[in-house]
């Protein structure tokens, strides 16, 4: 029997488990998600789930949940992060950290990437377990840190041993209830020209770090990286994010720091890239003595990618069709995710959850009450199509 109903009281628990979690502040830099695990921890604990806290850093932990499985089958991991972008400079239309229920919609920072998501999967663990539902292998959701800087929280989960025994991961980041199999990869770099100082007026005399790293980001943007084009995923991106130089307007800047993040898609190998970068670098300092640039990378954080007709993919894709009643879209993802810490690992990784990913890291991110159902009823068809559980 596949459990996809759900109650209004039900409902209202996730409503109001999202809304708790976003005005539990947990802004990373610097990273303060202990507030939030402790809330998903004590709420699963009081609906009859096994819960556990695992410290990655100081005040930082990774939560645990977990519906034990009968041992017939290996584990389904359902993945979220307890991490925030911070709410920006720009004025919101509710305060980002209300949790403000208007327009059939929850407004605030992290109701889209990804508290939803959160409060989605950890309902559809306790509705399952109210139906005395037990699965062949155990539910866990685990709720990390750190996924928007580093990816800490996702690191220690595999270098733990967390994955062990995970036959397959589900991601609750924002699909707006697409199934999504693939997304693009990051390489992050920081660049820095070092050159000489001189007088504004003789700059003849100097060596100007500005311009030289403003030529080789001129170079970068006109470079075409070799790749194979995806069903899935747009092509490869480059953005230049930041960049600094100088001391004053009449000193030659002797050094100048820009940061670049490289989008990259499966096929692509980021340590040929780096070196790509390099070997630009290296043939501008060739031209300009004096000159030095050092290429280094900040993230590193590679594609994702479990094939269209994997029989994870249809089986996701299957389930949540029969939930809603019609069959969701199959797509990529422009962002990444804490799947791309997990790739070596061989486990296959789909990613599901409510809202509109368009929302991520804007002002006014906010998700609609509709979808939070809808949510928890596809990861209740997704996990008992995929461990089929005995009632």
């Amino acid at each position: 029997m596949i459990h996809t109903s759900l109650s209004a009281e039900e409902e209202r628990e996730c409503l109001d488990l999202l809304r708790e979690l976003i005005r539990l502040r947990s802004v990373n830099p610097p990273g303060d998600e202990a507030a939030v695990a402790l809330a998903l921890g004590r709420q699963a604990e009081a609906w009859g789930l096994e819960t556990g806290l695992t410290s990655v850093a100081k005040g930082r932990p990774n939560v645990h949940a977990r519906l034990a499985g009968h041992g017939a089958g290996p584990a389904v991991l359902l993945s979220g992060h307890t991490d925030t972008v911070p709410p920006g400079e720009v004025p919101w239309a509710h305060d980002p950290f209300s949790g403000d229920l208007a327009d059939g919609e929850v407004w605030g920072r992290g109701a889209v990437d990804m508290k939803a998501g959160l409060a989605a999967m950890l309902v559809a663990m306790a509705a399952l377990a109210r139906r005395g539902w037990r699965p062949a292998g155990d539910v866990l959701l685990v709720g990390t840190v750190g996924e928007e800087v580093d990816c800490l929280g996702a690191r220690h989960l595999r270098d733990s041993g967390g994955l062990d025994g995970v036959g397959w991961i589900v991601i609750g980041e924002p699909t707006n209830l697409d199934v999504v199999p693939a997304h693009r990869g990051a390489l992050w770099l920081e660049l820095v020209a070092r050159g000489k100082t001189a007088h504004g007026s003789m700059p003849q005399l100097g060596v100007n770090a500005i311009l030289h790293l403003a030529e080789l980001l001129r170079w970068l943007g006109e470079r075409r990286f070799p790749y194979l084009a995806h069903p899935l995923l747009a092509p490869p991106s480059i953005n230049v994010g930041t960049i600094a130089g100088g001391v004053k307007t009449n000193v030659v800047a002797d050094r100048c720091v820009a940061t670049v993040d490289l989008r990259t898609v499966p096929g692509q190998d980021h340590g040929a890239l780096l070196q790509e970068v390099r070997d630009l670098a290296a043939e501008l300092v060739s031209t300009a003595p004096g000159l030095e640039i050092d290429v280094r990378v900040t993230n590193d954080m590679p594609p994702v990618e479990t094939p269209s007709d994997h029989p994870l993919v249809e089986t996701v894709r299957t389930a949540v069709g029969e939930a809603f009643g019609a069959a969701p879209a199959v797509r990529g993802a422009t962002y990444y995710t804490d799947g791309s810490v997990w790739t070596d690992r061989g486990i296959p990784i789909v990613i599901f959850g409510p809202g509109d990913d368009r929302l991520a890291h804007q002002p006014d991110e906010r998700v609609p009450v509709e979808q939070l159902g809808r949510a928890v009823r596809g990861y209740m068809a997704v996990l008992e199509r995929l461990l089929a559980g005995r009632d």
